[in-house]
């Protein structure tokens, strides 16, 4: 079973692809001269959906203790949108410690055109009686938190997207912002190829923007102590001269996230409770900036609501752990993204890692993952296609 164990974490932990375990194999073979049995890509493949499979657990499996959920769902692939929900026990969540793969159950793993909250509720009732929930920890989604309601479930949001909803409620319509941000947009285009490329600003990510400023902030933070140690040429002096004007703006903002960054990183480790809000709070003590301010108080009325759902005990407030869950996946399927979802999506179940290998290949039949796929994975953009293509008349083509 070690030749399986290790091709099924080749997949999910390192990235490898199927074709590439193989390959891997015929070296470990010639170089180490292992004599190792060599599985086919395919055979990798069904090992993994097999380990997917025996991750999940009937209905009946969640009734003896309160569960927490952490709920997400893909950005779309193709046509199609993934739901993933992972089940964590309630009394683990408790512990200063951040959760790790092995913590979690998955409970719905599946795609749909769309995810209105209605489906979201229909698709986690039918694994979870809404009793045995005790909250649940997701981004800021509408369709999500209304599920949530209508689940009549504490809603935790996720401290990675509260903190980005309020740099942007405060820096989107900021004049010294904008100002920043166009420039060093019109730097990166005019002088990336160039003899100033070394001082090209990092791109900025479009998805998810206001989660990942501080290496633009931090950008103008080094340069302007260059300028002031006069280690520049003087045309890259004068490439980066709008950085002075801005000085002020762009070390108080800085500060600001780096404050925000190590709060999250309490939170993460630690979990939330009233010690770890106190110090997280007191991380803004010296900030007396109007930015810095809003910020503070932003943080103490998302505080408020967390100390009110905590009811005295520590809780999770990170869904980082199924963001981590589907950067994996996205490294899995990166060659085949125009393919839709498909139920390679079990890599995800599998690297939960909760069962014995031996008994999920033992136990789980080709069958039974034909069975899943037909339930949870509807067809992917790809067989849709290939589906259409079939209904083409080759000879019109040659007609005139």
């Amino acid at each position: 079973m070690s030749i399986i164990q290790l091709a099924i974490t080749l997949v999910t932990t390192a990235g490898v692809s199927f074709r590439a375990v193989s390959k891997i194999y015929i070296h470990l073979n010639l170089y180490l001269r292992l004599n190792l049995d060599i599985p086919t890509h395919t055979t990798v493949l069904n090992w993994t959906k097999k380990q997917g499979v025996s991750q999940f657990r009937d209905k009946e499996f969640f009734q003896h203790e309160k569960w927490v959920l952490i709920v997400d769902e893909s950005i779309q692939f193709g046509n199609k949108k993934l739901l993933v929900v992972f089940a964590v026990p309630e009394r683990r969540c408790g512990q200063s410690k951040v959760l790790s793969y092995k913590d979690l159950t998955p409970l719905v793993l599946k795609v749909s055109a769309s995810w209105k909250s209605e489906n979201v509720v229909s698709a986690i009732r039918e694994h979870i009686d809404p009793e045995q929930i005790s909250y649940c920890v997701s981004d800021t989604g509408g369709n999500l938190t209304c599920a949530f309601n209508i689940l009549k479930c504490k809603y935790i949001a996720d401290v990675n997207h509260k903190f980005s909803l309020m740099m942007q409620s405060i820096f989107e319509n900021d004049v010294h912002f904008s100002e920043y941000v166009k420039a060093l947009s019109s730097l990166r285009a005019q002088k990336s190829m160039s003899k100033m490329a070394r001082i090209v600003p990092p791109n900025q990510r479009i998805m998810s923007r206001w989660m990942n400023l501080t290496p633009l902030l931090e950008w103008g933070v080094k340069m302007i102590h260059l300028l002031d140690k006069d280690e520049l040429t003087e045309e890259e002096k004068t490439v980066l001269s709008f950085l002075k004007p801005l000085k002020e703006f762009i070390f108080d903002t800085y500060q600001v996230l780096i404050r925000l960054n190590d709060i999250q990183k309490l939170l993460k480790n630690n979990g939330f409770n009233n010690e770890t809000a106190l110090k997280a709070i007191s991380k803004f003590s010296n900030m007396k900036s109007d930015n810095s301010l809003k910020i503070k108080k932003q943080i103490e009325i998302y505080f408020e609501d967390l100390t009110f759902k905590a009811e005295g005990k520590t809780i999770c407030c990170s869904s980082d752990i199924i963001e981590s869950c589907f950067g994996r996946y996205k490294e899995i399927v990166k060659g085949n993204k125009s393919f839709g979802i498909s139920d390679l999506c079990l890599c995800i179940a599998a690297m939960t890692g909760r069962n014995n290998v031996s008994n999920a290949i033992e136990t789980v039949s080709i069958k039974q993952l034909k069975e899943w796929k037909t339930k949870n994975v509807s067809k992917t953009l790809f067989a849709e296609k290939k589906e259409l293509n079939k209904k083409i008349d080759r000879s019109y083509f040659m007609k005139k």
